[in-house]
């Protein structure tokens, strides 16, 4: 700590590439804190520090942190209560982003993050720092405000009598109760479970908080089940099976609130987010049409055939993917990486990929169509043990396909599978072929060269812009449209769960 001080008097004034000399570990009465990367200008990414604690001698019991489930809860909790001190912390005293301290602001999911990490017993807090400038110098009375007088109120911060331990319970009794959900989905045979009283509803399409006025959901008595979960305790909503699920009713009554927490069901929620009881099969994916999007060297046959001058379609690539090719692309990418739960709404979906009508097929034969539409490979996806939840407003025929049929009327669910089925047999639905082709899911492999080339090398840089680019290295990838992607990643902060970590 003394020697900290000390290079950083001795640094006062000379140029901003000195600051590279104070890299390393220091020793604070009840903290160390690391300096692990230091900005090469005041108007550069800022520096990396991380703050380590001994929680045992902090007074915190290994029972908080026992267990995987645990772990992730106390770590998310201690990153928002080290957020929400930060962010009236750094004051901007120089040139640049000199004096700013920032931390990744966490939205309403608990997940496991690399912004705080507990390592054996000790809790890892890393951060960003603006190192004080003026001008392109040294500016270090800023740097040493920041470092001896700032940054110590973190851990200090995070001394007992400062932390409320009954809301620190209550989040890690939140988590392992959704954990608990979840098992007990994995035996029950079931790929989505939405608890009874659950409130869905967003306050807005940009505020992720909850509706404070939304109805509660309640499950229809046909689909309603009871889990038996840890600690002799039960829970009591809808349980949706494996197969062919449609989702349907009126416009504004709630189809994509409904599916959207079906989406952010894979992650786990804090208390008071409203879906903490929504519980949805990790290995789910929501899939939508994609246009202008690149393929490169994909098998999307099962969709897409018979292209003009004999594209292949078994090794297909393009830079700028139609709104059929691009949704077929969608689903062989997941399905490849191990999705077993589709998830698809009508309103992002491209029209010529979900059906073709009579009067289409009777202008346009099967011979001049290269497009094998999803309702015509839906029950071959279905014999390989692939699950559907689709959202529907227009496209009655897929009731012939589903195994239930919901209704939303205003906001509340109705059972319609019976019904649906009488209307659908009322109709013949001549818009739906029968396909003999077994429906395959080829996997390509990673070259292992190559990957660890990209994302293990220590050149690898790796950010993102807000939630709409990741850039890897010096290539950008646009991720506007995976739907599931819920938090920014801050530098090295973030871990975007993908399929059970089979990615």
């Amino acid at each position: 700590m003394k020697k900290l001080k000390e290079m950083l008097n001795k640094l006062d004034g000379k140029s901003y590439g000195g600051y590279k000399e104070i890299r390393g570990r220091y020793d604070f009465l009840d903290y160390t804190l690391e300096i692990l990367r230091v900005q090469g200008d005041s108007f550069a990414s800022p520096s990396l520090f991380s703050v380590e604690i001994k929680l045992l001698k902090y007074g915190y019991s290994k029972d908080y942190y026992d267990n995987p489930s645990k772990k992730v809860a106390f770590e998310d909790y201690i990153l928002r209560k080290t957020n929400k001190l930060i962010s009236k912390l750094g004051k901007k005293s120089g040139s640049g982003k000199s004096g700013q301290l920032n931390i990744l602001s966490p939205k309403q999911e608990i997940l496991k993050r690399s912004a705080v990490e507990i390592i054996d017993d000790t809790l890892i807090i890393k951060f960003y720092g603006g190192l004080p400038a003026n001008g392109r110098r040294i500016a270090s009375r800023g740097a040493i405000e920041m470092i001896f007088n700032e940054m110590p109120k973190i851990s200090k911060e995070l001394k007992i009598p400062r932390v409320n331990l009954d809301k620190l319970q209550q989040h890690i009794k939140t988590n392992l109760k959704s954990d608990s959900i979840r098992r007990a989905i994995k035996k029950e045979n079931l790929i989505v479970f939405i608890e009874n009283n659950s409130k869905l509803a967003r306050t807005s399409s940009i505020d992720d908080r909850v509706l404070k006025d939304g109805i509660p959901f309640n499950s229809p008595t046909s689909l309603e089940v009871t889990l038996h979960i840890d600690n002799d305790d039960t829970v009591t909503g809808m349980g949706i099976s494996k197969g062919i699920t449609v989702i349907t009713g009126g416009g504004f009554h709630g189809k994509s609130t409904l599916l959207t927490a079906i989406e952010k069901g894979v992650y786990n929620h804090i208390s008071g987010d409203g879906r903490e009881g929504v519980i949805t099969d990790r290995d789910t994916v929501k899939i939508r049409a994609e246009d202008g999007r690149w393929i490169d060297g994909l098998d999307i046959s099962n969709f897409i055939n018979n292209l003009p001058h004999k594209k292949d379609t078994h090794n297909f690539t393009t830079a700028n993917a139609s709104g059929s090719t691009s949704q077929a692309a969608n689903i062989m990418e997941a399905l490849e990486l191990g999705a077993t739960t589709l998830l698809i709404d009508e309103d992002t979906t491209a029209t010529n990929f979900m059906v073709r009508d009579r009067k289409i097929q009777e202008l346009i034969p099967h011979k001049k169509e290269p497009i094998t539409p999803f309702i015509e490979r839906i029950e071959s996806m279905k014999d390989k043990d692939i699950s559907v939840i689709i959202v529907v407003g227009g496209l009655g025929d897929y009731f012939s396909m589903a195994d239930r049929i919901i209704m939303l009327d205003e906001y509340n669910l109705l059972d319609v599978t019976e019904k649906a089925k009488i209307i659908s047999d009322k109709f013949e639905n001549s818009n739906v072929r029968g396909v003999t082709e077994k429906f395959n899911i080829p996997f390509r492999k990673l070259d292992p060269q190559k990957t660890n080339k990209i994302f293990i090398s220590d050149r690898c840089k790796i950010k993102t812009r807000g939630l709409d680019e990741l850039l890897v290295d010096k290539e950008n990838i646009d991720i506007r449209h995976l739907e599931q992607y819920v938090e920014e990643l801050n530098g090295i902060f973030s871990v975007l769960i993908s399929f059970n970590n089979k990615f």
